[in-house]
């Protein structure tokens, strides 16, 4: 399997690529007092993102902007993709540098600054407690701690929610997502779950978001492909026509994967195998004890193999 943090990230980059699951998902995530002064119906992607190089590593975003409700400002929401298993304790380093690489851009943009608020979404199997950046300064004299910038960021943990709040959210392609989010890390929790999640969510979304959960969604439990029928046979029977589309597909994919994987190898062992009658033959010609015919017969290989690694031999003197 591809690596999991990976997988994660697409498929999250997939989700929020969309405009109102991710307006959905800003009403979800963000606290009602800010939720409510926003203006959902402005919302929109900004082209590229915020985070710097050196950050790349650690962060992924996507950044939305949205315009305040019954005023002209605007505020720029940006996602904080998270997909550690367990905690990072230096999380609001991180976040700070994120912040302020964020607002560099703008200036370098000449823009006028507007701020940021960050999402940390996180899905991991361990509690994560919230912690601003003072908290990692905790023996510090009081006195010192006025030099720490000091900001907030709004701590999205599927964790922490139960299947029955994420089941409130109107929209049931984002329900089905944040479902299979949460419990990502629970493989036997999430086989027994795995034909509801599918119902749930194939019911709503464009072509390519049922793909993608469908995909998601099989690449998590990793099942063989016996088990992935049994799943197959509880769907309703428009459901299951969209998922065994989609898992052809990906059985397909992942058999063109194994071909090319074997290619590769085969040719590794090919190299390999003529890397050592190179060397052989090198040998054998070095020691200027025996004919071409001889080399060849001795090393398995043809007399024009023989001339080529002579002529190469002879180029390098």
């Amino acid at each position: 399997m591809a690596d999991i943090t990976a997988i994660h990230d697409k498929f999250v980059k997939k989700l929020l690529a969309d405009t109102q699951v991710a307006a959905d998902y800003f009403k979800t995530a963000l606290p009602p007092h800010i939720a409510g002064k926003l203006d959902f119906s402005t919302l929109y992607r900004r082209p590229g993102n915020y985070v710097s190089k050196a950050l790349e590593q650690t962060f992924s975003d996507i950044v939305y902007t949205c315009e305040l409700k019954d005023r002209k400002e605007k505020v720029e929401i940006s996602l904080l993709l998270e997909h550690k298993s367990a905690p990072d304790t230096y999380t609001p380093v991180q976040i700070g540098g994120y912040l302020f690489s964020a607002y560099r851009q703008q200036l370098l943009q000449r823009k006028l600054l507007t701020p940021v608020i960050p999402v940390l979404l996180y899905h991991g199997k361990k509690r994560w407690k919230y912690r601003t950046l003072d908290h990692l300064f905790d023996h510090l004299d009081p006195d010192l701690l006025v030099f720490l910038p000091k900001y907030e960021y709004i701590y999205h943990s599927l964790r922490d929610l139960s299947d029955k709040e994420i089941r409130a959210i109107e929209n049931g392609f984002l329900i089905a997502a944040l479902l299979l989010l949460k419990h990502a890390f629970d493989k036997p929790g999430l086989k027994s779950r795995l034909a509801e999640i599918f119902s749930i969510g194939l019911a709503q979304g464009s072509n390519a978001q049922q793909v993608s959960l469908v995909i998601y969604g099989f690449e998590l439990v990793d099942l063989p492909e016996e088990q992935v029928k049994d799943i197959l046979e509880t769907l309703p029977s428009d459901i299951k026509d969209k998922v065994m589309s989609t898992y052809d597909l990906l059985v397909e994919k992942g058999r063109k994967e194994e071909r090319a994987r074997a290619q590769k190898l085969i040719e590794q062992e090919r190299h390999k195998a003529q890397q050592k009658s190179y060397d052989i033959v090198s040998n054998l010609l070095a020691s200027g004890k025996f004919t071409i015919l001889e080399i060849a017969g001795f090393a398995a290989v043809t007399e024009d193999f023989v001339r080529k690694v002579s002529a190469d031999l002879t180029e390098k003197k």
